[in-house]
């Protein structure tokens, strides 16, 4: 067995490598990779990723990203764990520990842990550099009757009522569709630009947000960065992608990148991510005054592009929706876990739903 691990130069030489082309199986896509190679925060030493082979074939691989965060008003280098998969074949090997242990020599005290499987944060914690797990806790809205694909993937065992489950949905989602006939949606009063120019007048307003928050603070440079080099690229799966054990297509995939105006003054922020109909609020910077605006919008584009659900972890976002009960159906709570590392002050309220590795996926 042999590991290798790649800084971004390294990276940049080994997709372009036949021995990557090759490969039956990837540790990164090929935007993914240049995606890590542009980021803002990585520095040339970085290593980036780490990948596990068996006569040259690929049996494992564990990667971060690296970022920056303030804390008690000091700037500091964190390292999110961004992909972590051993082939099942292996997994007697100790390939798992074989890739982790060089990551937690050089990484352990920034490392930060999120958007994992339930049943990892066992093997995660018993390292003991981390502290216990935290969670914030967000809204998960339903605006169309979608029990044909819940019910079956949650409960297998009832999969041979999927033709009621999708009967029921149809004769649902037209009842609701006429109750929204009767919906007044909310008055906006604000300009709306959709546009994804990060000038000077934005990094001015971010930083205005961020003087009273405990945020990880994002920078203009980072949202130039997200939109330009996504993870995931709209379209059809293929042969190269196949090859990706984790997403790189997905038949729906998009963001919208919304300023607010009043008075020609910007006074909020909304960057939204769009997968397969769900509606993710990856990141939003708005006064408590803005608040009906942004929620108002959210509901728009909801209805506008048909949405199936959307999911909310600014609870002054999702107490506006609220006051809309017609627009969705039911909700429900969404829990996401961060695991930390020991001696950080940083909370999970410390975060916006798109930090880490989120907002790309």
């Amino acid at each position: 067995m042999e590991i290798k691990s790649y800084t971004r130069n390294g990276l940049k030489t080994f997709i372009d490598s036949e021995f990557f082309k090759n490969l039956e199986q990837i540790p990164i896509s090929y935007h993914r990779a240049i995606s890590h190679i542009q980021n803002p925060d990585v520095q040339d030493d970085d290593e980036l990723l780490w990948a596990a082979y068996k006569n040259e074939k690929l049996i494992g691989y564990v990667g971060v990203l690296p970022n920056y965060i303030v804390e008690n008003q000091e700037r500091k280098r964190v390292f999110w764990l961004s992909c972590f998969w051993v082939d099942e074949n292996y997994r007697k090997e100790n390939v798992a520990s074989l890739l982790f242990f060089p990551l937690v020599k050089k990484y352990g005290k920034h490392l930060i842990v999120s958007n994992f499987l339930p049943n990892l944060e066992k093997m995660y914690q018993s390292i003991g550099i981390f502290q216990p797990t935290l969670y914030k806790t967000g809204t998960q809205f339903f605006c169309k009757s979608c029990f044909h694909n819940i019910l079956p993937a949650r409960f297998p065992i009832i999969r041979f009522l999927k033709p009621f489950f999708v009967f029921f949905d149809c004769f649902h989602n037209i009842f609701l569709n006429c109750r929204k006939l009767f919906y007044k949606p909310p008055i906006i009063n604000s300009k709306i630009v959709s546009n994804t120019n990060f000038d000077d007048e934005f990094q001015i307003f971010l930083q205005s947000f961020y003087k009273n928050r405990n945020y990880v603070e994002r920078l203009a440079v980072h949202f130039d960065w997200i939109i330009k080099y996504p993870w995931v690229l709209q379209g059809k799966q293929d042969r190269e992608s196949k090859r990706y054990y984790f997403s790189s297509k997905s038949e729906q995939f998009c963001y919208d990148s919304v300023k607010f105006y009043q008075n020609n003054e910007l006074k909020a922020y909304l960057l939204l991510k769009i997968r397969d109909k769900k509606l993710t609020v990856s990141y939003v910077f708005a006064e408590d005054e803005m608040l009906n605006e942004v929620a108002a919008y959210i509901l728009q584009k909801v209805c506008n592009e048909k949405l199936i659900m959307f999911t909310v972890f600014d609870e002054r976002i999702s107490n506006k929706i609220r006051n809309h009960r017609i627009q969705y159906i039911f909700e429900r709570l969404n829990k996401r876990a961060y695991i930390l590392p020991k001696g950080s002050e940083i909370t999970p309220e410390s975060f916006q739903e798109g930090d880490g590795d989120n907002v790309f996926t």
